[in-house]
């Protein structure tokens, strides 16, 4: 297990690397990595391992395989939600 900090509390480190913990286990990952950003910093990142001496970090890159389709649905809604475009636009608009 590893953490990078800057300005997170104690307790708040704690808890997000139990929640990391938690998530790694119920998710039956390999790994997993987490970052908190501020004003577009990252001012924590933790991570955890169940491959011994391959701990990530945050520069590890994972193959996010076929959920790029939901990535890219919850970006569009976003969009959508700030006002930035309509769902019925045409493609050509934003291109």
């Amino acid at each position: 297990m590893t953490s990078r900090t800057e300005e997170l509390l104690p307790g708040t480190q704690r808890a997000l690397l139990h929640r990391i913990a938690r998530a790694q286990t119920e998710g039956r990952a390999p790994s997993l990595v987490a970052a908190v950003a501020r004003e577009g910093r990252m001012v924590w990142t933790g991570s955890r391992s169940c491959v011994d001496g391959h701990a990530p970090d945050a520069d590890t890159q994972y193959r996010i395989g076929s959920i790029t389709k939901t990535f890219t649905a919850v970006l569009v809604l976003r969009l959508r939600d700030e006002g930035l475009l309509d769902l019925d636009d045409l493609l050509e608009k934003h291109l």
